[in-house]
Parts: structure tokens; C-alpha cells; sequence
């Protein structure tokens, strides 16, 4: 064999090698909550079907290092081989060993089974599915997408009216991102307003701590993943994701929970993250001015599936910010690693402001 063949015998295995390692090398990498883990590769799988538990987490946190397959739901499909560090996948969770995670949670009673998004497969199947274990070529049919009908939650929206976009994605310069904020956090038009306002009144009175909880909790449950198109930054309106049912990436999710937060009269701070694994965007809020123990109390009692012993917060001047971050899944849920570089963009004295953290 020539030297010239041998080189490219050595380059297909090697291509052969990551392509091997892209599909079967996947691994439970840490446990985030009762029913959310993270990947070798950095994806977040958010496992089909369970309610989180502190017992969830404790049996989840046994498979950590363990090999495993990822199986997504057939009505929210996704291609396994190309799974994005920082983004969260519906999905559920094979051991190579055999067996499906999502299953043994519920037949061991670790966890309860909860519909509702992301779930799609009709909640008859999955029992039958979850209770006879995972057998191949036997996958239960999905039931059609769901679209929020906002109405069954007593939340009457105005007619949405779209409109042309001066800038819609993330750019090196900061001040275009400024400009881009002002215009996709319509927080002060009446579509996103009222939406706003419908969430908040759950925890009525003056702007409180409950009202964060309140719009977190339904943005966070009812949100469904959905990429941007292929090779385009996009970051969608907080309008348009609402008329959407909810659907957008990570940054539209931070720009809607900051819309919602800064409509019912609270102070928001918007950040990009990064690390060796990717980037990701994500919302905080100030709870400077409220009274901590009631925060930490508050949150307790809203999100009592979670495990919340402490907060995840950062101080800033006067400011304290606790993280909303979807993939936290509660307020002051553990933060993304922003270990490479993190830009901040917090809206003060009425308006978008810009700092560099790394």
C-alpha cells in the first residue's frame, strides 16, 4: 500500500471513528432536576412523560456515566447525530444496556407521569409503552402537534399584528444587539402586555416575586423547542413567539420571559453565554428590592418538585440577579457555564444597556 493510501485508509477511519462516536457515544454526563439530564456531547434531554421528584433526581443521578441511545418523539423529531451542545431535546432516554430511563422512573414510582409539553404521544400509549418497556418496531403513533388555544387557560389575546424588523440576530457589536433588544422585547405593545399581565394577575397586587414565578412557570411548561433556520440567527419578537404557541429557540426565550418581567414592572437582564461546548442565551431578573427569605420561600412552595435549597444569583452593583434560565427549570436554578466568554445586557434607567463579563 502507498503511502498516499495509507493516508487516506488513516483519515476514513478517523471519519468513521467520529461518526461512530457522534451516534453510540452518548452518556448520561450530569443530572440537572428529576427528569432533565445532560450529555456528553452537551445537549440537554428533557426525559418524555416525567413530573420531576427529588426521587427522580436521586435514580436519575445512578445512570450518570452510563452509555445510552436517544430516542425523540416521533411528532417533535430531531436528528440524533446532530444534537447541539446547550440546547434541550424532548426526548427519550435508552440505556445501551437495555431498557428506556423514562420508563423505569415511572414503573419504580420515582416519578409520576406528566403530559403536557413536550410530550406529544397520546397519554394512553405511553402507558401501555412506559409499562411494557421499550420494545423496537413497537413505538406508539404521536398523537398531532398540540397549539396553544390560549383561551382554555382564560387568556383572551388581542389580534397579533406582525411587522418589519430593523435587526433580528446576535451581532459582535453591542450596540446593534441593543437596537435589536429594543425592537424584539415589545413588552409595551398590548399583545404582549396583556399576555403579561394574564400570567402576573395569578399572584395579584403590586409587581411581587409570585408574578416571576407565575410567567416562568407556564413559559417554562408550555415552551417547545424549535431551531432557527439552517446557518440564520434569528430572534423572534416576544409577540411573535407568543402567537407561535410558545415555539423558538433559547434566545427567544429569554427575550420573552424578559418581555413579560419588564411589562408587569420588573428589571430583566439579558445574557449570552459561551463555552468550549457552544453558546447560549438566557434571562435574569432583579430581586434587589424584594425580601430574600420570602424569594427563596416563594420559589419553595411554586416549584415544590424541585429539590430548591438555595438560589443561583449574581451580584451586580445594586443589582441581584436571579437566573431564569429555561434549562434551570425554576427560578435560581443551577446557571450555564459561561467559562469562554459571557456579554450582559441589562435594561436599565429605561433601556438596554451593554457589559462585558469575560
Amino acid at each position: 500500500m502507498t503511502p498516499k493510501k495509507i493516508f487516506i485508509f488513516i483519515v476514513l477511519l478517523v471519519v468513521v471513528g467520529f461518526i461512530i462516536a457522534g451516534t453510540r457515544g452518548l452518556k448520561i454526563e450530569s443530572v440537572i432536576d428529576g427528569s432533565t439530564v445532560r450529555l456528553n456531547n452537551g445537549a440537554i434531554v428533557s426525559l418524555i412523560g416525567i413530573e420531576p421528584s427529588v426521587e427522580s433526581q436521586t435514580e436519575l443521578s445512578s445512570y450518570v456515566g452510563e452509555s445510552v441511545e436517544i430516542l425523540p418523539d416521533g411528532s417533535q423529531f430531531f436528528d440524533t447525530k446532530r444534537m447541539e451542545p446547550a440546547t434541550k431535546y424532548p426526548a427519550y432516554v435508552l440505556l445501551t444496556s437495555g431498557g428506556n430511563i423514562n420508563s423505569k422512573l415511572l414503573i419504580s414510582g420515582a416519578a409520576k407521569l406528566h403530559e403536557g409539553a413536550p410530550l406529544r404521544d397520546s397519554l394512553d400509549n405511553f402507558r401501555r409503552w412506559a409499562s411494557a418497556g421499550l420494545r423496537r418496531g413497537s413505538i406508539p403513533t404521536p398523537a398531532p402537534p398540540q397549539v396553544i388555544d390560549y383561551q382554555d387557560d382564560n387568556i383572551v389575546l388581542p389580534p397579533y399584528q406582525a411587522s418589519e424588523r430593523r435587526e433580528s440576530a446576535w451581532y459582535d457589536d453591542g450596540s446593534r444587539n441593543i437596537a435589536m433588544l429594543e425592537d424584539a422585547c415589545d413588552y409595551n405593545l398590548p399583545y404582549t402586555k396583556k399576555f403579561a399581565n394574564e400570567l402576573a394577575a395569578k399572584s395579584a397586587g403590586p409587581y411581587n416575586i409570585g408574578q416571576v414565578c407565575e410567567i416562568f412557570d407556564y413559559c417554562y411548561n408550555k415552551w417547545r423547542y424549535v431551531n432557527d433556520p439552517a446557518d440564520i440567527e434569528y430572534v423572534a419578537r416576544a409577540s411573535e413567539s407568543i402567537a407561535a404557541s410558545l415555539t423558538g429557540d433559547c434566545d427567544d426565550f429569554a427575550v420573552l420571559v424578559a418581555s413579560c418581567i419588564l411589562a408587569v414592572g420588573g428589571k430583566p437582564c439579558i445574557n449570552i453565554g459561551f463555552n468550549p461546548r457552544g453558546g447560549h442565551a438566557f434571562t435574569e431578573v432583579d430581586i434587589a428590592g424584594f425580601d430574600q427569605s420570602e424569594v427563596l420561600n416563594t420559589i419553595k412552595k411554586h416549584f415544590s418538585a424541585y429539590p430548591v435549597t438555595s438560589l443561583a444569583t449574581r451580584r451586580d452593583g445594586s443589582h441581584l440577579w436571579l437566573n431564569l434560565d429555561w434549562q434551570a427549570a425554576y427560578p435560581g436554578g443551577p446557571y450555564y457555564d459561561c467559562s469562554q466568554k459571557r456579554e450582559s445586557y441589562p435594561f436599565e434607567n429605561g433601556g438596554w444597556t451593554w457589559k462585558k463579563l469575560k
